[in-house]
């Protein structure tokens, strides 16, 4: 959305989880896409905005994009707000939010005012039953190669393949009869 002129525009989500939008928002012209590393109704969302650039014509003053999915959940983990760039241009504010519908900016989990050259993290505890996560880039002026990706890693697999790989330490030893030194 454009704030000064209050224009609009919206980009669903394709078949291969891609959506891309090239074009105009009020004074705004803009190449967007949002990658589909989404893994809705996961417990481990993963989420990838990417601005290729958004340049203001006359009169613009600041161009929210927004990229949502869920419902995700239940969740109890770390999530992470990364934000690279931008390579050129004004300043991006970078925001994830969760809430209980698309598009949802009730609750803000991280935020994050971003200049080149710049890579931010934001970081901290998601416990949540069924959401959905928003992330938000606020760009002022012109903003050019912007990557905002949020996730929570999924804690389960990661336990489950240290244990597989202890379990395998354990029969070598048992099945050679020696003790593998730490």
């Amino acid at each position: 959305m454009d704030t000064a002129t209050g224009d609009t525009a919206f980009a669903a989500t394709a078949p291969d989880g891609i959506a891309n939008f090239v074009g105009t928002v009020g004074d705004y012209s803009v190449n967007i896409s949002a990658t589909g590393t989404t893994l809705a109704r996961g417990s481990a969302p993963s989420l990838d905005l990417d601005v290729g650039i958004a340049r203001p014509g006359a009169g613009a003053s600041t161009l929210q994009i927004y990229y949502s999915d869920g419902t995700f959940g239940p969740t109890a983990g770390i999530f992470a707000l990364q934000t690279t760039g931008p390579e050129v241009g004004g300043v991006v504010t970078s925001s994830a939010y969760i809430g209980t519908t698309v598009f949802s900016t009730t609750t803000q989990l991280a935020s994050s005012v971003d200049t080149y050259p710049f890579t931010v993290n934001g970081t901290g505890s998601l416990v949540a039953s069924s959401y959905y996560v928003t992330l938000e880039d606020a760009i002022t002026g012109t903003a050019g190669s912007v990557d905002t990706i949020f996730g929570v890693p999924d804690g389960g697999a990661t336990v489950l393949l240290l244990g597989i790989a202890l379990l395998t330490v354990a029969l070598f030893a048992k099945r050679t009869g020696r003790l593998i030194p730490c």
